[in-house]
């Protein structure tokens, strides 16, 4: 199944090609990565040092693209080893589902 991923503030959309069973739950999938990408205890390479505050102590955002949903796909919910989710460039179908971050 083909999952067209837009980002608000982007005018470029991002295309996941994954299997019809994760592509079913694709929105209940997406309210569990956001859950995991804003959870302070997870590391992972999307923290970003937004600001400082008055006593030099960071304040972390996050930054992130379709990128970043496919790599909680593949290796933190769906962790069994099998690819379930790739980016890709062009569709060669029409997108069945669609998300928005």
């Amino acid at each position: 199944m083909i999952v067209k991923v837009e980002f608000m503030y982007e005018e470029d959309n991002e295309y996941i090609r994954c299997p019809a069973k994760v592509g079913r739950n694709i929105c209940q999938l997406q309210r569990d990565f956001d859950k995991w990408l804003y959870d302070g205890e997870n590391n992972h390479p999307y923290w970003v040092v937004a600001d400082e505050d008055e006593e030099g102590n960071k304040i972390y955002g996050v930054c992130f693209n379709a990128e970043a949903f496919v790599f909680w796909l593949n290796n933190v919910r769906f962790n069994k080893g099998k690819k379930v989710a790739k980016l890709i460039e062009t569709p060669n179908k029409p997108a069945k589902k669609k998300i928005r971050f």
